[in-house]
């Protein structure tokens, strides 16, 4: 186990570093698949999944993670115009859309995190949460040292 978190390590360090050169003029397709490959590497050392879970969990969160990413592209696409120039009822109704949506997004959470347990405990998805914050913080943290730059 402590060979498959060393070789994940390494994976998920070069990976990072491999933004840098991505950073500037890479394409965007190649810089999304490096991060992604790069948060695989993160969470599945952060969570200690063995082989066998990650092969059960990866697919079912992927597919968590593409109906999340369209519910929240179908609230955004009605949503094109400029706020202030909403009227009150405008505004109103955009805000039920809003709760809305997250209620959906907290209802396939729940959906996702029962399938999750068939192959993980629930500490490992309590660690799946806390990780993919310290992931998003540590990749805003990669970005905003790359505009300094």
């Amino acid at each position: 186990m402590k060979r498959i978190a060393v070789v994940l390590f390494l994976f998920c360090a070069i990976t990072l570093g491999s933004m840098d050169a991505f950073a500037q003029n890479g394409r965007p397709q190649d810089r999304r698949e490096n991060v992604e490959a790069a948060k695989i590497a993160f969470l599945t050392d952060k969570m200690g999944l063995t082989t066998e879970q990650s092969q059960k969990f990866w697919p079912i969160y992927n597919e968590y993670e593409a109906k999340r990413r369209e519910l929240m592209k179908s609230y955004r696409s009605g949503y094109r115009e400029d706020v202030d120039q909403l009227s009150e009822q405008e505004a109103k109704a955009r805000l039920d859309g809003m709760f809305s949506t997250r209620e959906k997004e907290l209802e396939l959470e729940r959906d996702y995190v029962a399938r999750y347990q068939r192959v993980i405990s629930s500490n490992q998805i309590i660690k799946l949460y806390r990780s993919e914050r310290e992931f998003t913080k540590l990749l805003l943290k990669k970005l905003d040292n790359n505009k300094i730059q």
